[in-house]
């Protein structure tokens, strides 16, 4: 499921619909894309929040070197 749905209407949970912070201050696209995160989730829009936790793990791994941990599947 995603963040945006109710907890227990699925077989596992998303991370809570906040990107990361740690090292990426005054970063202007993990702002931007902090920002599609949460109106994706806001908007109930699942595909859009799905898309920009991708675009955000991406620019993690490219522009600050961190690997973010993928969410657990039960």
């Amino acid at each position: 499921m995603f963040a945006s749905q109710p907890p227990g209407n699925g077989h596992y949970s998303m991370p809570p619909a906040a990107a990361p912070t740690r090292g990426t201050e005054g970063c202007g696209p993990c702002s931007i894309l902090a920002a599609q995160l949460r109106q994706a989730v806001q908007d109930r829009n699942q595909s859009a929040e799905v898309d920009a936790r991708v675009r955000i793990r991406r620019h993690m791994r490219r522009e600050h070197g961190t690997e973010l941990p993928l969410p657990p599947s039960n």
